[in-house]
């Protein structure tokens, strides 16, 4: 899978997304994050990630991010970065919390990986749940790699049982934007139950978050936009 492919699957998410060289240069801004963050992918492409309002907004982006990413420094230590919670500047000069979900996308550029950041408005998106404000690594056995490249593979039976039909209907909904509400009208099911559906699928796939559970189910193959 080329970077232009998964580009191509992100363009049209319903969460903000950019991707990253591990030089922290900007490679890829989606539709998402023009909306949430109000920066388009021409003013930001080519870019280092902390460089992006130096010029036009003093201080760029927050200061632990200028002072070296913590996915990057994650991903040179060998762990994988999770999901943190924390403040990006937006194009008005306004402070945004944001939910941040990493993902890895290893050796297709240059053989280098390559750091996607997933992310949701907190303020657009009240019903996200959030693992906490504090940004913990896993390390899942000394290794880095999310193999996303097999998300055109084909899905293993382990993976297409791990959730159930109604569950994958909740799910696709979730990843397509649906507030809860939304989802108990399209499915004729109470909120209650969407919301019991989706503490199970986050619980099955390890996911700390809305967002995380999305990437979680792409990353096996449970789940496109295509």
């Amino acid at each position: 899978m080329t970077p232009e492919t998964i580009f191509t699957l992100l363009e049209s998410a319903p969460f903000g997304a950019y991707a990253m060289s591990v030089d922290q240069k900007i490679l890829f801004w989606n539709k998402s994050a023009e909306r949430i963050l109000g920066y388009s992918a021409e003013q930001v492409v080519g870019k280092r990630c902390y460089e992006v309002s130096d010029g036009q907004h003093a201080g760029g982006f927050t200061a632990e991010c200028q002072n070296g990413c913590p996915s990057i420094r994650y991903l040179r230590a060998g762990l994988v970065p999770a999901p943190t919670r924390l403040r990006m500047y937006c194009y008005s000069g306004d402070l945004m919390w944001v939910t941040v979900t990493p993902m890895i996308v290893t050796g297709l550029v240059k053989d280098a990986p390559l750091l996607v950041h997933m992310f949701a408005d907190d303020d657009a998106a009240p019903e996200l749940d959030h693992a906490g404000g504090e940004h913990v690594s896993h390390d899942l056995g000394g290794t880095t790699d999310f193999a996303v490249a097999q998300i055109a593979d084909s899905i293993s039976s382990r993976s297409r049982d791990l959730l159930t039909p109604r569950e994958l209907e909740v799910l696709r909904l979730v990843s397509l934007g649906r507030e809860t509400t939304q989802i108990a009208l399209t499915l004729g099911i109470s909120p209650h139950t969407v919301r019991n559906h989706v503490r199970n699928l986050r619980h099955k796939l390890n996911a700390a978050t809305k967002l995380d559970a999305v990437v979680a189910a792409i990353r096996m193959g449970i789940l496109n936009w295509t």
